[in-house]
């Protein structure tokens, strides 16, 4: 009996409520009780305390889930389910807040389970709304060895290299938020993460600053990038060793999963806003699978990848 502690009104406990028949759902002729509070006379049913309160096709919440984090564009899903795409770009907003506290949940069991994060690694993808004159910096963080995504962040930058020039002429001068942002996502990660915890990310001027600002305690380790392999949609190095392999494959991991961050696509992120809800249900979706495979037997696959290129 899946139900809250409560009373929707006022708040009276369990103890004074009583059984008040059954009703069968029309969505999905699911047979639902309902109670009555003898306190204040209201009535509610097991539904009342659930996300999907009087939320129609229930059924196909998990479909979706599964296609956001399995490289299927919002048009895809609704033909899958059969249901208009409008429903889609709703349920990406509701099902992403539910996986924002998931994986907020995972983590906080991760670290009971395996104790304190000794070792991170750190940096950013680069991604674009609308065209790419107007680029998205998205730094994130993640578990060495285990490649538990432990926080993101998603900030604008002007566009650089050959496009400078024509995204200026376009659009003016684009707004750069990505100091703010990392700012904010190492501040956040003080929060669940030790002083002298380990950081390892690339020759990115802005990372030493940061870093030693939230966590001066912190062995900050800079490695040199590396050129981007044919496979992995460039995010994966041509390397014989690579020491950022966790957050490389994460970031290879999401171009491929995540259709709107692929390195050719024709869907694009039209609000940073929806890229956030959508990298959050794909965290959720991997986090469900390091579940499945167990993130010892990941960490095991990752150390034997680099062993093997070594050898």
């Amino acid at each position: 009996m899946d139900v809250n502690d409560q009373c929707p009104r006022c708040a009276a406990t369990r103890r004074s409520w009583v059984r008040d028949g059954f009703y069968s759902r029309l969505d999905d002729a699911k047979r639902i009780q309902r109670w009555l509070c003898k306190q204040c006379g209201k009535k509610f049913s097991s539904a009342t305390f659930k996300p999907t309160y009087r939320q129609k096709k229930r059924r196909i919440n998990s479909t979706v889930r599964f296609g956001f984090g399995s490289n299927l564009c919002q048009r895809d899903i609704a033909e899958l389910v059969g249901v208009n795409v409008k429903t889609i770009a709703a349920r990406l907003i509701w099902q992403a807040k539910l996986s924002r506290a998931k994986n907020q949940r995972y983590i906080q069991a991760f670290i009971a389970k395996h104790g304190d994060i000794k070792t991170v690694q750190f940096d950013d993808l680069v991604t674009f709304e609308h065209t790419n004159c107007k680029p998205l910096t998205v730094p994130i963080a993640v578990v060495d060895g285990y490649r538990v995504p432990l926080g993101f962040g998603i900030a604008s930058i002007p566009a650089f290299g050959r496009l400078a020039a024509i995204a200026r002429k376009r659009y003016g001068k684009r707004a750069d938020h990505s100091r703010a942002t990392r700012d904010a996502l190492v501040q956040q990660l003080t929060q669940i993460l030790p002083e002298n915890v380990a950081f390892k990310t690339d020759g990115h001027t802005h990372y030493p600053i940061v870093i030693d600002k939230h966590f001066p305690k912190a062995k900050h380790t800079v490695h040199k990038s590396e050129r981007g392999s044919v496979v992995g949609q460039g995010e994966l190095k041509k390397t014989r060793f690579d020491p950022l392999f966790s957050v490389n494959h994460s970031f290879a991991t999401m171009r491929a999963k995540i259709n709107r961050l692929n390195r050719r696509t024709w869907c694009t992120t039209k609000l940073p806003e929806r890229l956030a809800d959508h990298i959050d249900i794909f965290i959720d979706v991997f986090s469900d699978r390091l579940r499945l495979l167990d993130v010892t037997v990941w960490r095991y696959r990752n150390t034997q990848h680099n062993a093997a290129i070594v050898r």
